[in-house]
């Protein structure tokens, strides 16, 4: 049984859904997904409270004059203090799992822990050749034509293209300065990524999948404790492994949760 609301964040409607009892997981959607995105993963999880949101300009969420990362990370901490849930874990995939991480590093004491996909990688070098090339690409007719395409589904977004460039452009260079911040956190984390985030089969993707592999890797090698498990396909792991993703926040919840 489900139950569904609303939180205000300034001028934008976020739009909250909440089911299951028990100790709160809180689902964190990549750029571009909407909490549907979740609902595989969800339906494989028992005992705990789920509860799934759609950020600004995406699904059911209003539309907003800005779109940057901290921008996001506002519509977080809105819905976390509306609800008023304790200790939650959060799970977040791509997007979602760089805003689980800051919003942790940003809150010592109050996060149980952190079940990452696909995301929040400490990258070593950029995952963008060219940034004019990439706001180019967003801008070219064929992308436009597919960006309406989404906007025009009850599941897509609203983000305009130059803004989702932005937001691609500025996720990356935080990534390359996102270790240190690992090296905060005061809650257990695990990481699972897929073997080929980048689905090309040219020298660009190549690249984009050594360079997330390794930064999987580093993490690992920079701070032990951190899980990192790597799963086969590409970057739409809770579509394509949702029980394996379901399994990783069961095991990481008893870690979580003290033993009485």
């Amino acid at each position: 049984m489900s139950s569904e609301t609303t939180v205000r964040n300034g001028a934008v409607t976020l739009p909250v859904t909440r089911s299951g009892a028990g100790p709160a997981l809180v689902f964190l959607n990549g750029a571009g997904a909407t909490q549907v995105a979740w609902k595989q993963v969800v339906s494989e999880l028992h005992g705990y409270e789920s509860i799934t949101f759609d950020l600004r300009g995406h699904g059911k969420a209003s539309t907003a004059e800005s779109y940057r990362f901290a921008d996001f990370e506002s519509d977080v901490d809105a819905v976390l203090r509306a609800l008023d849930v304790e200790q939650p874990i959060l799970i977040g995939w791509s997007l979602g799992a760089d805003l689980a991480v800051e919003y942790a590093a940003a809150h010592p004491g109050q996060i149980a822990g952190l079940v990452l996909l696909d995301g929040a990688a400490p990258i070593q070098a950029s995952l963008i050749d060219d940034p004019k090339k990439t706001r180019e690409s967003f801008n070219s007719l064929g992308t436009k034509l597919a960006m309406l395409l989404v906007r025009m589904s009850a599941h897509g977004y609203a983000m305009p293209g130059k803004a989702f460039a932005d937001l691609t452009i500025e996720v990356d260079q935080r990534r390359q300065k996102l270790l240190d911040t690992y090296r905060t956190l005061d809650c257990p984390v695990t990481m699972l990524l897929a073997t080929h985030t980048s689905q090309g089969r040219d020298a660009q993707a190549a690249r984009i999948n050594k360079t997330w592999r390794e930064g999987g890797e580093i993490l690992h090698a920079a701070v032990p404790s951190i899980e990192v498990r790597w799963l086969e396909g590409d970057h739409k792991l809770p579509f394509t492994h949702p029980a394996e993703v379901a399994a990783a926040i069961t095991e990481l919840a008893a870690k979580a949760q003290p033993s009485e």
